[in-house]
């Protein structure tokens, strides 16, 4: 997928640390959790459990990366990454 602007990453390790750059981003946006779950179709407590590292749908995980306008890249464990900006 091609995007005409850059756009900031999640860096995360595990499910708890994705939840916490959801939240920081949600709150750079300005939004409530309420708000994001507007956005993203969801209920305020699926954003909850996203924030705290719980099991929420994929979908509703790249939803909420998508309505944060942030992009997401996996990138395995045994894979060596040297990112340059």
């Amino acid at each position: 997928m091609e995007h005409r602007v850059e756009t900031p990453f999640f860096r995360a390790v595990d499910a708890k640390s994705f939840g916490a750059s959801v939240r920081v981003a949600r709150q750079e946006h300005g939004l409530t959790q309420s708000g994001l779950a507007e956005l993203i179709n969801a209920s305020r407590h699926t954003i909850v459990r996203l924030e705290q590292g719980e099991n929420v749908s994929l979908g509703t995980a790249f939803a909420a990366v998508r309505a944060l306008e942030r992009d997401i890249a996996l990138i395995p464990r045994f894979s060596r990454l040297d990112l340059k900006r």
